[in-house]
């Protein structure tokens, strides 16, 4: 009897100090990771950024900002946003991600200038089995439910009510399984709205970049290749296009199986002078790198915008992770952008600060991924909505504003790599 109190007392003991222990963990101050600037709420990953500027003059000038599923608005220059509604989705569809926000800058068919669209990635999921034969074996995998589409809706009044329009591409293709991913929208010179996307259900590779495009503004036309490389680990994926003062189309993306430097997901870029030609498929595009030879890996986006550096403006790039040229990760990582002023993307890139900074930002679905950027107070400063985590397992996006003076100054007083 002894010896079971004894036990039953260390028993207690034990529990005491385990809860003491927890207690004293809760309450000891923890550092904060979290990205500079204000935190959006209610917004998740994948943040995008429009500003309008070809409807109704009252509301050119408005940013609309999406994060998956969330749609916000702001109508002081990024100042401040307002929660203006879920993203829509169609009855028996989900949204899984990836969406991308475009305005009209011209008509397009039907669809007239100014029309904003909003584009992703869905499942859908009340469909005949005949269509969808492997939705009742993998009922239980997220990944694999229902049919993989990326669905096309449109807004006539700024993003506050959307319309379905299409779903230009859909299903498992040629093997059966996989999916479509990260839309993005540009018009070409001829006119046409072509939508780019990452495709896994073809044979031919692991993944590979698509195209097609619509010149009536209804029907979806010559789905052809945009990168498909014979090396099936490269994986190219998350095209962002932007146009340029000097009517060059620039694409960013990323190549997961670099042969330079046997990393993965390595920022390339390419370049057309019709918006629909972006050279041989096979070709993996040039690498974007600065002249110390620092790069970045995973999710790359790109704009244009007004800049000090030279007087046609600059390109600016944004990447998840920098490294340097040994592969090891810069200490610079999740804090500085690319800028090019030569508006074809060659030559060495260089760095300036960036507004939001992500200084712990690592190959994960949340902290610098995929960032948006957009110029902002007529051109002398660039807005940023960047991801990372702000609790345990929660992840959203701040904002926030710097001006051209502010982060070259910054950069400049940066430790460069040697």
């Amino acid at each position: 009897m002894m010896q079971r109190r004894q036990s039953a007392g260390l028993s207690n003991w034990r529990k005491f100090l385990r809860l003491a222990y927890l207690l004293l963990l809760f309450t000891i101050p923890l550092p904060s990771w979290s990205a500079n600037g204000t935190l959006l709420p209610g917004s998740v990953g994948y943040p995008r950024l429009v500003r309008l500027a070809h409807g109704p003059q009252a509301t050119n000038g408005w940013i609309v900002a999406s994060t998956t599923g969330m749609l916000y608005e702001s109508k002081d220059d990024g100042k401040t946003f307002t929660f203006l509604g879920k993203a829509p989705v169609r009855p028996g569809s989900r949204l899984r991600c990836c969406e991308t926000l475009y305005e009209l800058p011209q008509t397009v068919g039907s669809l007239p200038a100014g029309t904003l669209l909003y584009a992703a990635t869905y499942s859908l999921e009340d469909v005949p089995k005949s269509l969808s034969p492997q939705t009742e074996s993998n009922a239980g995998d997220p990944h694999h439910r229902g049919v993989p589409e990326i669905e096309v809706y449109t807004s006539s009044d700024q993003g506050a009510h959307w319309t379905y329009h299409s779903t230009p591409v859909m299903g498992r293709g040629e093997k059966g399984s996989g999916g479509l991913w990260e839309p993005e929208f540009s018009v070409a010179r001829d006119g046409s709205l072509v939508m780019f996307w990452s495709d896994e259900t073809y044979l031919c590779c692991s993944q590979k970049l698509s195209k097609i495009r619509t010149s009536d503004g209804v029907t979806w036309r010559d789905s052809s290749d945009v990168v498909a490389t014979a090396v099936s680990a490269d994986r190219p994926g998350m095209i962002v296009v932007s146009t340029l003062p000097t009517g060059v189309y620039f694409m960013s993306y990323e190549i997961c199986g670099d042969p330079l430097t046997g990393h993965k997901c390595a920022a390339y870029y390419r370049i057309s002078r019709d918006g629909w030609n972006y050279g041989p498929a096979s070709y993996p595009g040039a690498r974007i790198e600065n002249a110390q030879g620092q790069y970045f890996e995973h999710a790359p986006a790109n704009i244009w915008s007004p800049s000090p550096l030279s007087p046609n403006g600059v390109i600016v790039v944004v990447g998840q992770v920098l490294h340097n040229a040994d592969n090891s990760v810069a200490q610079q990582n999740g804090t500085v952008l690319f800028v090019n002023p030569l508006l074809d993307g060659s030559g060495p890139w260089s760095t300036i600060q960036a507004p939001v900074e992500v200084t712990h930002s690592y190959d994960n679905p949340c902290p610098n991924y995929s960032s948006a950027l957009l110029p902002v107070q007529d051109g002398t400063a660039l807005l940023e909505l960047a991801t990372d985590f702000h609790a345990l397992n929660q992840c959203g996006a701040y904002f926030t504003t710097k001006s051209w003076t502010e982060m070259l100054r910054a950069n400049s007083a940066t430790p460069k790599h040697k």
